[in-house]
């Protein structure tokens, strides 16, 4: 979900939670990570992951309302965008996870691990309002949402802990030690206030705060209480030493640490109150599936437009291949036309000059290009949008040097099929709110009532 760990104020180097044995299901994950990472991303020399991977297995909020496109809220945990997202990704994985694998077992951290990065998407949908109908079609990718719920789980598990924090004054690295709790509730706050702020791009920043609240929410029902009482046991054990020199710890949170952390959860819970009683929805979208051939290669994207200001969604289409395509069929009035509503079109060896808009600077041209359509097949909706479309058609391409623009002198030619469907954005946010919220309560029930039977490494007043 972009990069998201250096929204902190340094990046932990170390902690004092006690692990016993190789945490197998943490290395696991990385491992997995790191192979996709090198299949997604060796056409650009491991730099960066092709747009082609985030298109059809990054997680949509357009589509969650779609069985078949489920899948993408686990795909999308296994992308990521470039070398540096999975780099801080993985290392807080490693960092945090083992700790946590060690106080729940090998599989209930799996599924801490799954759900936390699933309800992460749930909440990155239920807020995608505040960043308007485009956030809808952008997709999230990386495992940040998932790991997020392992850091939720670490701060009422090892609250008391000590870390080393490395982070840069000027131009000189410096090392601080500080409590775990305090760091992990700033990184927490950073999310909220970025998210409410837009002040951290496209990054999903809801999805990190979402996935921090599932760790904490599903902790009571994920942990072995027998495992528990023994890691207790053995953490005490660690501690008498000190104990016996008079150092007083408390069970549990600290007071001010629960007074922070329902202070920073009520936004989220406010958040999802507004997307249940609010008029939040901005109408129906259509939701586009664009599969095509083109030169040889297969193709599949996926676009959002808004009726009836079809023609400035089609820029946001992830391939240029795509933008061509739908801008031919949108200027031959084959993608949207009022008077096709309800009805089946069929075409063949049709000849246009379609007046395609060209932006220069703050000019913009209209220039005819030859294309035609050798055959074409198509249902429309209510609307008179393409509900169902294939055919073959062949076109010249622009081609803009400076401030001339040329045309093509071979034409270049795509075999598509189009599906779309209307979905209530309205819908969308009320769903994933009610979940939204489920999960914000528990995690307030978690840090007020559960957290003495939950934590291994208590704080200190």
């Amino acid at each position: 979900m972009h990069p998201t760990f250096k929204n902190s104020f340094g990046v932990p180097v170390g902690h004092t939670a006690y692990s016993r044995k190789r945490a197998t299901v943490t290395l696991t994950i990385i491992i997995l990570n790191v192979l996709v990472y090198l299949i997604t991303s060796y056409n650009n020399f491991f730099l960066e992951s092709n747009d082609y991977w985030a298109s059809i297995g990054g997680f949509i909020p357009s589509l969650i309302s779609e069985p078949s496109q489920w899948y993408r809220l686990i795909t999308s945990m296994f992308l990521h965008a470039d070398l540096f997202h999975i780099l801080f990704n993985m290392y807080f994985l490693y960092t945090f996870g083992r700790a946590v694998e060690e106080a729940l077992g090998e599989t209930r951290f799996l599924l801490l691990y799954f759900v936390s990065g699933i309800i992460a998407s749930i909440f990155h949908a239920a807020f995608s309002f505040i960043g308007g109908p485009l956030s809808y079609v952008v997709p999230a990718i990386g495992a940040s949402g998932a790991i997020s719920g392992i850091l939720g789980a670490y701060l009422i598990l090892y609250p008391g802990t000590s870390l080393v924090v490395g982070t840069m004054l000027f131009m000189f690295p410096i090392f601080l030690p500080i409590k775990a709790s305090y760091y992990l509730i700033f990184w927490f706050a950073m999310q909220i206030l970025y998210g409410y702020t837009k002040a951290a791009g496209s990054t999903a920043v809801f999805a990190h705060a979402g996935g921090f609240i599932a760790g904490i929410a599903l902790l009571p029902l994920l942990v072995d209480r027998a495992r528990l009482s023994q890691l207790k046991f053995i953490e005490h054990i660690r501690t008498l030493p000190y104990l016996l020199f008079g150092h007083y710890r408390t069970e549990g949170l600290s007071t001010t640490t629960k007074i922070i952390l329902a202070f920073l959860i009520i936004p989220l819970l406010i958040g999802s109150v507004f997307t249940l009683v609010l008029p939040l929805g901005q109408g129906a979208i259509k939701s586009v599936l664009v599969q095509y051939n083109y030169e040889g290669t297969s193709f599949s994207d996926y676009l959002v437009v808004q009726l009836p200001n079809v023609e400035s969604y089609l820029s946001d289409a992830s391939f240029d291949e795509t933008k061509i395509l739908l801008a031919r069929l949108y200027a031959a009035k084959l993608l949207y036309n009022k008077t096709y509503a309800n009805r089946e079109l069929n075409l063949s060896n049709l000849s246009l000059e379609l007046p395609v808009n060209v932006v220069l600077g703050s000019l913009t041209k209209i220039v005819n290009v030859n294309t035609t359509i050798t055959y074409f097949k198509g249902s429309y909706d209510n609307d008179g949008f393409l509900s169902y479309g294939e055919g073959n058609l062949s076109t010249q391409l622009i081609i803009i040097q400076g401030y001339e623009i040329y045309l093509s002198y071979y034409p270049i030619s795509y075999n598509f099929k189009i599906s779309s469907s209307s979905i209530s954005l309205s819908n969308i946010i009320r769903y994933t709110g009610i979940v939204s919220f489920v999960f914000a309560v528990t995690a307030l029930i978690t840090v007020f009532k559960k957290d003495k039977e939950l934590t291994l490494v208590s704080e200190y007043y």
